[in-house]
């Protein structure tokens, strides 16, 4: 799933000519959020290692660092920190 939305999600939005805020709004907030919740949740249930929490963060980093501005690097460490804050919760 890190892979579907850091990876092919911006490069269709992109071919779709999806606006910049719009595709910022939707995919880096709300999807890309969602997501690092949820990962930091099947990280708890099912006792997975912490580095499991890294895979989506580098991923979106990889994915700035080819294509997008560098204001997205930003949202790397709010990833990160989000699936940590949702790993402690069960």
């Amino acid at each position: 799933m890190s892979i579907l939305t850091t990876l092919i999600l911006p490069w269709g939005f992109t071919l779709l000519h999806v606006h910049v805020a719009l595709r910022v709004t939707l995919l880096w907030i709300l999807i890309n959020v969602t997501l690092a919740i949820y990962i930091g949740r099947t990280i708890a249930k099912y006792h997975l290692h912490w580095w499991h929490s890294l895979w989506l963060p580098l991923l979106f980093a990889l994915m700035v660092w080819v294509r997008f501005a560098d204001y997205g690097y930003w949202f790397a460490p709010i990833y990160w920190v989000l699936t940590m804050l949702s790993l402690t919760r069960e």
